[in-house]
């Protein structure tokens, strides 16, 4: 199965030329716009964050440029910690943005589902009759990357992510829940916001990376399948990747304006131990730490955590025979105090 994935530069967040380039890469996948009626714009909008903000959320140019071609679309997110003070704040407020929360939920029942045979989403999204999935390019702790599929965890409302996260534990796990929310929403248009995009110890205590590119494709997986190249990763890597192909089967993107780049992204740490295990036949080890210097003390971790294997002391400590490993603590973490440590060195 061969998709098409288009890539158009963007070298910033002007408005001007973030409409250009979104109106280039709807005509180059040659997008009907006019046919819907129920459009749902879902974003990446994780939370606030003290630094790097710009490399953590999907940038409201890009959504403002994507409603003035689909008029009467809709936007809605979820976030880890609470979606409206965010959404607000990062500048979603002209959108008067959808808070899944508090979003009337409809059960969905799968059985071809792995994980999630009977799981809620939110009514809006199972009535949209076109879902504009607008991932951010990062590196992620667990996944190695987020990307379109892992954008669509955000449809999952408030509390329910942490429950999840401790139901699917490991990144193998993971990947077949993400498949499972994705299977049952399968957004028809996907668009990467990577002008800035993440890499490191992502999705939100990594560095930017200016990328300067709009991606899209009308599959996600084989929008996921294009970003993981331009990060530096082979698809195969990508579990996420790895299982959307079981199900849906191979494929093979063809690609459309730009050329598709190596970028030799810097990768998570916890990437980077694997590596090193394959090469020296043994685990590095690492720990989830709290910097005291970096930690306001705001506990939030501390209430996410889905398996409670934090307390309070007064900074965070972490229980590692209760820890999950699904680094939760590190990602909506606002000060970037909760981090990945080495007790080994690894270049």
């Amino acid at each position: 199965m061969v998709e098409k994935v288009a890539i158009v530069k963007c070298k910033s967040y002007k408005q001007k030329e973030v409409d250009k380039a979104i109106k280039k890469i709807l005509e180059l996948l040659e997008f009907e716009t006019k046919k819907y009626k129920r459009v749902l714009i879902k974003p990446n909008v994780v939370g606030l964050f003290d630094k790097n903000q710009e490399a953590i959320t999907t940038n409201p140019s890009i959504v403002r440029a994507i409603k003035k071609i689909f008029k009467n679309s809709k936007v809605g997110e979820s976030s880890f910690i609470n979606t409206e003070v965010a959404l607000n704040k990062l500048g979603y407020k002209e959108f008067n943005p959808i808070v899944f929360e508090e979003n009337k939920l409809v059960k969905i029942k799968d059985n071809k589902a792995k994980i999630l045979k009977n799981f809620y989403l939110p009514e809006s999204v199972k009535k949209a009759d076109l879902i504009i999935n607008i991932p951010k390019m990062k590196t992620h702790t667990l996944t190695k990357m987020t990307g379109a599929i892992k954008n669509l965890y955000g449809c999952i409302p408030g509390g329910e992510k942490q429950i999840f996260h401790a139901k699917a534990k490991g990144d193998e796990k993971f990947s077949q829940l993400l498949v499972d929310i994705y299977q049952n929403i399968q957004p028809e248009l996907n668009i990467f916001d990577s002008i800035i995009a993440m890499e490191g110890e992502g999705p939100t205590s990594g560095k930017p990376r200016k990328v300067g590119l709009i991606l899209a494709s009308k599959n996600a997986i084989a929008l996921d399948i294009a970003a993981s190249k331009i990060m530096g990763y082979h698809p195969s890597e990508i579990l996420v990747i790895k299982e959307a192909e079981k199900r849906f089967g191979k494929i093979s993107i063809e690609i459309l304006g730009e050329k598709l780049k190596n970028l030799h992204f810097k990768k998570p740490l916890s990437y980077k131990k694997k590596i090193a295990k394959k090469m020296l036949e043994e685990l590095v080890e690492e720990k989830i730490v709290c910097d005291s210097k970096k930690c306001s003390k705001c506990g939030k971790c501390f209430v996410h955590c889905p398996v409670k294997a934090i307390n309070m002391n007064p900074f965070p400590e972490i229980n590692t025979k209760k820890c999950i490993r699904c680094f939760c603590c590190i990602e909506i973490c606002p000060t970037n105090a909760m981090h990945l440590e080495k007790m080994n060195s690894i270049n």
